[in-house]
């Protein structure tokens, strides 16, 4: 492993995954509580299920833009891995001569944005962040097989609580994977992308909000199931996101909405849900364990409570990290 990730990105063994608390659930949000327990348990049991919507292990939505064939998912997915690339801005300030860059993907699943990143900057190192073992593994193949394991780290930990060094990173991201954090501000979260940035590096944040925090009753209905089958908390709100972030040290806060930006990839999912329920109910004899039940029905939920408009947005928030003050020394701090 390359020396930057040995000496700078030392995980040390007290951040073995924790369930953190759960504050800022409202009642009507709030079923039997998500655990950071249930999260790993439904990605461990549902990961090579990924590889129906991804072969390269893109789990998230894609980017459409003029250009692309709105009937090939993969490219649409490898494209959203480079919006948020854009998003980073790392070329406005480009590195010293001999300095390497660090990019960190809070939530990585199997890594497949870094992969994307680190291909197209050769001068990109990326360290990414999960609690699932089976992702890091599925990772490392994947890897070597584009050729880029020097240039990727991939540490097992709770997000929340990395243990990387502080102050260090170019840019940070999660990209539907905030979503995994307690609480509708994604309070600890927050936390820890302010503490790993350097002043001035930017965190992008791809994902599923609620843009009110008592929802209508059907949209509420909609987004325990989806939550719940998922293994997801609770989505964040928009307005209690933005404010952690502002609490947290990060100032250029921008939300923008991708709601038409992800329809193309995000109306692949009824035929891809459907025959893939029956391709793995007719090979498991019609008994599926109940998490691959979840994550099929989830993805239903998926596409039904995107027509919620009034409730829910699917959005890219951008953040950059305070260069001073108050609050991003405090930030740094925690």
């Amino acid at each position: 492993m390359l020396n930057v990730f040995q000496t700078e990105f030392r995980v040390p063994s007290s951040c073995a995954p924790q369930a953190p608390a759960a504050p800022g659930v409202p009642a009507h949000l709030a079923g039997a509580p998500v655990t950071a327990d249930d999260t790993r348990d439904y990605f461990t049991e549902v990961a090579v299920d990924y590889s129906a919507w991804s072969p390269s292990y893109n789990m998230h939505f894609g980017f459409w833009r003029a250009g692309l064939n709105p009937l090939r998912r993969e490219g649409m997915l490898v494209e959203m891995n480079r919006a948020v690339g854009r998003a980073l801005r790392l070329g406005d300030t480009p590195p010293a001569a001999g300095r390497r860059r660090c990019v960190i993907d809070m939530g990585c699943g199997a890594g497949a944005t870094a992969r994307t990143l680190v291909g197209d900057d050769a001068s990109l190192y990326a360290v990414t962040v999960t609690n699932v073992p089976v992702q890091n593994r599925i990772s490392a193949r994947l890897d070597a097989a584009a050729g880029v394991a020097d240039r990727l780290a991939h540490i097992e930990a709770d997000y929340t609580r990395t243990g990387l060094p502080a102050a260090q990173a170019d840019g940070a991201w999660a990209l539907e994977s905030a979503c995994y954090a307690q609480g509708t501000a994604k309070a600890d979260f927050v936390r820890e992308a302010a503490r790993l940035l350097k002043p001035g590096a930017r965190l992008v944040v791809v994902d599923g909000f609620l843009l009110r925090r008592k929802p209508g009753r059907i949209a509420g209905w909609l987004h325990r199931l989806w939550a719940d089958s998922w293994a997801v908390p609770t989505l964040a709100t928009r307005e209690d996101f933005t404010a952690a972030l502002r609490d947290n040290g990060f100032e250029d806060i921008a939300f923008k909405s991708l709601r038409w930006r992800v329809a193309p990839s995000a109306l692949h999912i009824p035929v891809l849900a459907t025959r893939f329920a029956l391709v793995e109910l007719w090979k498991a004899r019609g008994r599926l364990s109940p998490w691959r039940r979840k994550h099929i029905v989830a993805s239903y939920c998926a596409l039904a409570l995107g027509m919620f408009w009034r409730d829910f947005d699917y959005a890219m928030v951008t953040a950059r990290r305070s260069g001073g003050g108050e609050g991003a020394a405090a930030a740094a701090a925690r």
